[in-house]
């Protein structure tokens, strides 16, 4: 497989599960970070989940037709299935995320998200896996690990 020479890639982060969290999005021509988050404390599902949504809706309303990658295959199955599978408890240090993840999932909900037995698509934009194994770390990554 080729790597991704364009397009956005978006990954979630989080020291912890759940912890203080952060998320971005890259464009993978110019390596330019078209937006960086923090959202208070949240799971890394969650986390990398609003990337994608993020970069959706940015997309939508920029009228840009990409590919989005995204290293979480939860995120994916969640956009697919139109709801999020989290017991993350409401408390004032989730508040911020819990909120922002409610306010996303309406507004994903009122979209026409396809399945095409491999991609996720809306508006002609692509949602799709980033394969760490064939292309290495995905360029949005914070370099966390180990």
């Amino acid at each position: 497989m080729n790597i991704p020479k364009t397009g956005i890639a978006v990954d979630g982060s989080t020291r912890g599960n759940p912890v203080p969290s952060e998320y971005r999005a890259v464009d993978l021509e110019t390596s330019e970070i078209i937006f960086h988050k923090k959202i208070g404390v949240a799971t890394n599902n969650i986390t990398e989940f609003i990337a994608v949504a993020h970069a959706l809706l940015y997309c939508i309303e920029k009228n840009i037709k990409t590919t989005i990658y995204t290293d979480s295959q939860t995120a994916l199955s969640w956009i697919k299935k139109g709801k999020v599978n989290s017991n993350l408890p409401l408390n004032k240090r989730t508040q911020t995320a819990i909120d922002y993840l409610a306010r996303l999932v309406i507004k994903l909900s009122l979209l026409d998200i396809k399945f095409d037995g491999l991609d996720l698509i809306c508006n002609d934009i692509i949602i799709t896996k980033w394969y760490t194994s064939e292309y290495g770390e995905i360029p949005a990554d914070f370099g966390l690990k180990g």
